[in-house]
């Protein structure tokens, strides 16, 4: 992933100094984001009976969510300090890379309430079929 961050580095022609700055406050988000990522896909969520995992979706989501905002803290301090710096796109890359993990995740997190919601609905169709040849007994008003 650092690879990642060094070529967007050299394709914004910053200087050595700049590039170090930027390699020292962004490289370990890459990292991170890498093994939330696997983590991520490991987390298989498939019984609403599993409220472990349910609460571990949820704290990964949280801890991606502090960890992008700090991303996006980070780089308006950078951008303050320079203007270059502030024209990069590591933080968009890095906040492209980490939401749709956070969205997994907060998918997972909500599994019970996602299925409960299936249940019901599929429920009030089931209901629905079953009262339809009472319909013509049902005042209309």
């Amino acid at each position: 992933m650092n690879n990642q961050l060094v070529k967007l580095i050299d394709e914004n022609g910053l200087d050595k100094t700049k590039s170090q700055i930027l390699l020292d406050n962004f490289s370990g988000y890459f990292e991170m984001a890498a093994e939330w990522e696997r983590k991520a896909e490991e987390l298989v969520i498939t019984s609403v009976e599993q409220k472990a995992e349910m609460k571990l979706a949820r704290e990964g989501r949280l801890f991606l969510k502090d960890k992008r905002i700090a991303v996006e803290k980070t780089r308006k301090q950078l951008k303050e300090a320079s203007l270059r710096e502030g024209q990069t796109t590591i933080a968009k890359v890095l906040t492209n890379l980490i939401t749709p993990i956070e969205k997994d995740l907060e998918e997972k997190e909500k599994f019970a309430e996602i299925q409960e919601a299936k249940r019901i609905e599929a429920l009030k169709d089931v209901r629905t079929r079953e009262l339809e040849p009472y319909i013509e007994f049902v005042l209309t008003v």
